[in-house]
């Protein structure tokens, strides 16, 4: 079997098998209420793709219920990216550019690390830092904290929506199992083939928590990348896992089991790009799709992002696992071509230009990069703020 990256090897490790499944006891009138809401939320994806064509109607991100944050709404849609016929290259960074700058000028923030000192002054005197308590409240000019942002995003022919859930909880088992509330999906694509054939994705929408006060950016950021996709298949860059403000996720337990396909490399801190697909067994699909945050954590706060974050079992430096210590992630163009699902490189550089803090700025532990995550940063942005 032939793979068209550099010196990769490409052959299938069969009955690789997870943890064993969670007892569960989501009824089925729950889960059907539940699939029937994400439904409804879902709604509007974006069709009729043609490459460098302006759509018929603009994907634009937006906030699902604009009347909680009226002020956050209004600055989403003044920033929104162009998508004119025949733009450039040159031309869509010059309007990338253009709408960060006034995004920032509407928000009045230069640095966006002191959007976090915002939030945590809001929050203070409650308590353990959380999302779920920060969500709830008002900022001064009356938008509420939390939001959900709908963006639209590129995903393989074959994905399919499933709905996630958060709490302020100390496991992601307990979040998976018992289901405490709906927080927006994530879009699960098994076969590597499908992840990499770009040519047939389709443009869809995806939902993520987010603090208001971040939503404009937080949506001009993932616009661009969608964007970019628009206008040239080339640089589609698929987005199945997107997540923002939340202490604790997961997607059901009831969920599965599921097989999805990874990579899986000789070393854990090498560059050697010679990769083995295997085939990971999941007894639910909350082993795959699950976090937790620390109480230090930009995700408290609505602040951070997680983009494509998984959790592969029994691979080496499992691609596309978050944290690595090895030397090939930092390779992202070649690691893209490898597994979509990796960020390419222009990714981080548009990140930059947002002025949001992106991985090759800090270390996570030790000298480890967790390369999903992106976020606004600290007053000292080598503190290890991630998860």
């Amino acid at each position: 079997m032939t793979y068209g990256v550099e010196s990769l090897r490409l052959t299938t490790w069969p009955g690789i098998t997870t943890m064993n499944a969670m007892q569960t006891f989501t009824s089925s009138r729950w889960l059907l209420l539940v699939l029937g809401l994400f439904t409804i939320l879902g709604a509007g994806s974006v069709r009729q793709v043609q490459a460098g064509n302006p759509p018929v109607q603009a994907p634009h991100p937006r906030l699902e219920d604009p009347r909680l944050a009226p002020r956050a709404a209004r600055i989403v849609e003044q920033v929104a990216l162009s998508y004119e016929a025949g733009m450039t290259p040159q031309a869509r960074e010059r309007d990338f550019l253009k709408k960060i700058a006034l995004a920032k000028h509407l928000l009045g923030v230069t640095n966006l690390a002191d959007l976090r000192q915002q939030s945590l002054a809001l929050l203070s005197g409650s308590g353990e830092t959380s999302w779920e308590t920060l969500r709830c409240l008002r900022w001064p000019q009356g938008d509420r904290v939390g939001v959900v942002l709908s963006v639209p995003v590129w995903v393989p022919s074959q994905a399919r929506r499933v709905p996630a859930f958060a709490g302020f909880e100390k496991k992601w088992q307990t979040v998976a199992l018992c289901e405490p509330r709906p927080s927006c999906y994530v879009w699960f694509a098994g076969l590597l083939a499908d992840i990499n054939d770009k040519a047939k994705y389709r443009p869809e929408r995806t939902l993520v928590e987010v603090n208001s006060r971040f939503a404009p950016l937080a949506g001009l950021f993932l616009e661009y990348i969608f964007r970019e996709g628009w206008y040239d298949a080339n640089k589609r860059v698929p987005i199945l896992v997107l997540r923002a403000g939340e202490d604790t996720w997961a997607v059901s337990a009831s969920q599965g089991p599921v097989t999805a396909e990874c990579l899986s490399f000789p070393d854990k801190e090498g560059a050697s790009l010679d990769a083995m697909v295997v085939k990971s067994h999941f007894g639910n699909m909350a082993e795959l799709h699950h976090g937790r945050h620390v109480a230090i954590s930009n995700h408290r706060l609505g602040l951070a992002m997680d983009v494509n974050d998984f959790n592969y079992k029994g691979v080496v430096d499992g691609n596309p696992n978050p944290v690595s210590f090895s030397l090939r992630q930092y390779n992202r163009d070649a690691m893209h071509r490898l597994d979509a699902r990796n960020l390419p490189a222009w990714v981080y550089t548009g990140a930059k230009w947002l002025g949001l803090r992106i991985p090759q700025e800090w270390l996570y532990t030790s000298y480890s990069a967790d390369w999903p995550h992106f976020d606004v940063g600290t007053k000292n942005n080598s503190e290890r703020v991630a998860h």
